[in-house]
C-alpha cells in the first residue's frame, strides 16, 4: 500500500488535469458548443424556405419565429412537426498530440407541436395558440487518445478518453396575436423552458477515461446529470403590410427575444479505479445561465398567388451569455469554461427564401428552396456556418403535409469550444423533418 503512492499521487495529477480539461470543474466544459439555444424555429415550411419566415409565418410555427404573423391563420389547426438530424464532425488535432477521429451523431426528436385557433374580439381578429418546441439539443459524442510521458522515469502512460452527452429541453408556449390597426398585427408568446415533459432530466453526459502504463491500469468512470432545467422568456412581434396592388404584396416582420435565466442542478456521480482501489464522489450544485435577447427583421414579397421570396436578418447579443455556480460563486463561459474576461462575438444571421406554388384541381403542391448564413458562436471568431433548404409537399382542403432537407457546413472551427484547445474540426449536418397541419 505504501509503494502505491507515489504513483497514485502522480495518476492523480495527471488525471486531473486531464479531467480538468473534459468534465467536472465547470457546467460549461460538458455543454460545450450544443448546450446554446437552437438560433431558428421550427418546421418543415420554415425550414425549407431557408429559415427566412419573420415576414412570412403565415402557419402555427409562427409562434416561434413571429408571433404577429399568428393573424395570418383564418381556421383552427393542429401542427406536429418532427426531426432527425445527423451530425458530423471532422476533427484536426494539430500539434496538440491527440488522437482524434471523426465522430458521428444521429437522432430523432418530437421538433413542434402546436394548436391554433382564431377568432374576434370586439371585431379584431385575434388568433390564440398553445405550442411546444424542442429548443436545446445535447446530442455530442468525443473520443479520443493521448500518450503521456512521465517526467521522472520517462514511463509512457496511454490515456483513452470516451465522452458521450444526450438529452434536450423544450418549451411550452402560450401565444397570442391580434390585428391592431388594419395593416398591423402584434403579438407575444410567453416560453416555459423546462426538462419534464420526457424524462427526470434535461441531459446526461457520460465520460470514460482509461489509463493503461507499463504497470497497472487505472479507469475513471464519471456521469453527470443536469437535472431541473427552469427559464422563461417572452417572444414579441410584429407584422406590417408594406404594400399591396392587385395580388402583389410587401411585408415587413420584426421579433425580439428577451434574454434570460436558467436554473439547473448538475448531478456529479464519479468513480475512480486506481491500483485497484475504489474512490467515488457523488455531489449536487445549482447552476444559473444568462442567456442572451436576439432581434430579427425581414421582408416577405408575393409576387403573384404564386410566388414568394422572403429575407431576413438576425442579431444575438453573445456578449451576456455566462454561467454561475451558486455554491461557489464561480463564474464562467458556458464555452469552454473560460473565464469571464474572455469575450463572445455576437452573431449576425442573414438568411434568403422563396416558395411557388403549384395549382392542381382541389390540391397545392409547394416548391421551397433557401440558402442561409447562420454563425454559433465561439470563443474566438464566430463559427461560419452556411446552409441551404429544400422542401415540398401537397395541401388538401383540410390537410397539408409537408417536408424539407436542410444542409449546414463549418470549416477549421475552434476546437476550444469542447475544451480541446488547439484542435480544429469540420461540421456537415443534415436535417430532415416532416409535419403535418389539420385544418378545422
Amino acid at each position: 500500500m505504501i509503494d502505491m503512492v507515489p504513483r497514485y499521487i502522480l495518476f492523480m495529477l495527471v488525471l486531473t488535469f486531464i479531467f480538468m480539461q473534459l468534465t467536472t470543474p465547470s457546467f460549461a466544459q460538458e455543454t460545450t458548443i450544443n448546450a446554446i439555444p437552437l438560433p431558428i424555429g421550427s418546421g418543415a415550411r420554415a425550414l425549407g424556405q431557408g429559415g427566412a419566415f419573420i415576414a412570412v409565418a403565415d402557419d402555427a410555427t409562427a409562434a416561434s419565429w413571429n408571433p404577429g404573423a399568428l393573424t395570418q391563420l383564418e381556421r383552427p389547426e393542429l401542427s406536429v412537426v418532427g426531426s432527425f438530424l445527423s451530425t458530423h464532425q471532422d476533427f484536426d488535432p494539430g500539434d496538440t498530440g491527440f488522437s482524434l477521429g471523426d465522430e458521428d451523431v444521429s437522432r430523432g426528436d418530437l421538433n413542434y407541436f402546436s394548436i391554433a385557433y382564431p377568432l374576434k374580439i370586439f371585431g379584431k381578429n385575434l388568433v390564440a395558440a398553445l405550442s411546444y418546441q424542442q429548443k436545446f439539443d445535447f446530442h455530442m459524442k468525443i473520443d479520443f487518445d493521448q500518450t503521456l510521458v512521465n517526467p521522472l522515469d520517462q514511463s509512457i502512460t496511454q490515456q483513452e478518453i470516451d465522452f458521450e452527452s444526450k438529452g434536450g429541453v423544450g418549451a411550452l408556449t402560450p401565444a397570442i396575436s391580434m390585428l391592431v390597426l388594419p395593416k398591423l398585427s402584434i403579438g407575444v408568446a410567453v416560453n416555459f423552458y423546462t426538462d419534464e415533459f420526457f424524462g427526470n432530466f434535461a441531459w446526461k453526459e457520460k465520460t470514460q477515461i482509461r489509463a493503461t502504463s507499463p504497470t497497472s491500469t487505472d479507469t475513471v468512470d464519471a456521469h453527470l446529470t443536469f437535472k431541473n432545467f427552469q427559464a422563461v422568456n417572452v417572444t414579441t412581434g410584429l407584422l406590417l403590410d408594406i404594400w399591396e396592388k392587385e395580388d402583389k404584396r410587401l411585408t415587413f416582420g420584426a421579433v425580439y427575444h428577451t434574454p434570460y435565466e436558467a436554473t439547473v442542478d448538475r448531478v456529479t456521480d464519479n468513480v475512480f479505479i486506481i491500483s485497484s482501489e475504489r474512490f467515488s464522489d457523488r455531489r449536487r450544485e445549482p447552476f444559473t445561465v444568462d442567456y442572451p435577447m436576439s432581434a430579427g427583421a425581414g421582408f416577405g414579397f408575393r409576387y403573384n398567388d404564386a410566388l414568394l421570396f422572403s429575407m431576413d436578418m438576425t442579431w444575438t447579443d453573445w456578449s451576456e451569455f455566462e454561467q454561475k455556480n451558486e455554491d461557489t460563486g464561480e463564474k464562467s463561459l458556458p464555452l469552454g469554461g473560460v473565464p469571464t474576461d474572455r469575450e463572445i462575438d455576437d452573431t449576425y444571421a442573414v438568411r434568403f427564401g422563396t416558395e411557388y406554388l403549384i395549382f392542381r384541381q382541389k390540391v397545392i403542391i409547394p416548391i421551397r428552396g433557401g440558402a442561409f448564413y447562420d454563425p454559433r458562436p465561439s470563443l474566438d471568431d464566430p463559427i461560419d456556418i452556411y446552409g441551404f433548404g429544400v422542401g415540398s409537399g401537397i395541401a388538401f382542403k383540410r390537410l397539408s403535409i409537408d417536408g424539407a432537407y436542410q444542409f449546414r457546413w463549418a470549416n477549421d472551427a475552434d476546437g476550444e469550444d469542447f475544451g480541446l484547445a488547439g484542435t480544429h474540426f469540420d461540421i456537415t449536418e443534415h436535417l430532415f423533418l416532416a409535419s403535418i397541419i389539420v385544418y378545422f
